[in-house]
């Protein structure tokens, strides 16, 4: 089952609005065989190894796939059980007390295996299609910006439907995007006033309606 944000109310902040359903719903992209998922994580944990500097690193059991609605509290939990006061929210960790200098080996293996044990699902790193641009469109203008706005935040104006899918198309990422003028918004808050505002206002349309599940 894919995993999917809640928006339900925190004790930080005000409440979601009601659940968004897509006014324009797609047929999602053909799903990726577990050959291909398991390949794509492969790639995606020996980069990680690297990025922490990690030679030789251990083979690690898959243990379940993970969302960009999960993987921060997952990863934070399993750091948790290694030792490390970590935190986390939607897609995101930190830690509140920093890593030592001492530490940073031992957080870096630990970092490495809760990486590959929860592993993100490779399938919301694809490439997105023509649809799945405007649905994300559809989604920020009709539920995430309002949503935003109980928080404080305002975004600037939205270009039309059109262009936002071919900028979209030609450069592989949003050219506006409210999740990314909340988090600067955002900057100057504590985690707690962050978390809750990107738990109640997740950032991507729910999984179901982009991917299928």
């Amino acid at each position: 089952m894919i995993a999917q944000p809640s928006q339900t109310d925190t004790s930080t902040g005000p409440a979601a609005p009601p659940p968004w359903v897509p006014s324009q719903p797609i047929v999602a992209p053909s799903a990726l065989s577990d050959a291909e998922l398991m390949a794509l994580r492969d790639e995606s944990a020996k980069s990680f190894a690297q990025s922490l500097d990690i030679v030789d690193p251990p083979v690690v059991a898959l243990v379940r796939w993970t969302s960009q609605f999960d993987w921060g509290p997952t990863i934070a939990q399993c750091l948790q059980d290694a030792g490390f006061n970590i935190v986390g929210a939607a897609n995101g960790i930190s830690a509140p007390d920093g890593i030592g200098a001492a530490q940073s080996s031992a957080f870096n293996l630990a970092y490495y295996t809760c990486f590959a044990e929860y592993s993100m699902n490779p399938t919301f790193n694809q490439t997105y299609t023509a649809d799945q641009w405007g649905l994300q469109y559809d989604y920020d203008v009709e539920w995430l910006v309002p949503c935003l706005a109980a928080f404080g935040v305002t975004v600037s104006q939205p270009p039309t439907r059109q262009t936002f899918i071919a900028q979209g198309l030609q450069a592989g990422f949003p050219t506006w995007s409210p999740g990314s003028e909340a988090d600067l918004a955002y900057q100057a808050k504590s985690w707690d006033e962050n978390a809750a505002m990107i738990q109640t206002c997740p950032f991507d349309p729910p999984n179901e309606y982009m991917w299928g599940g």
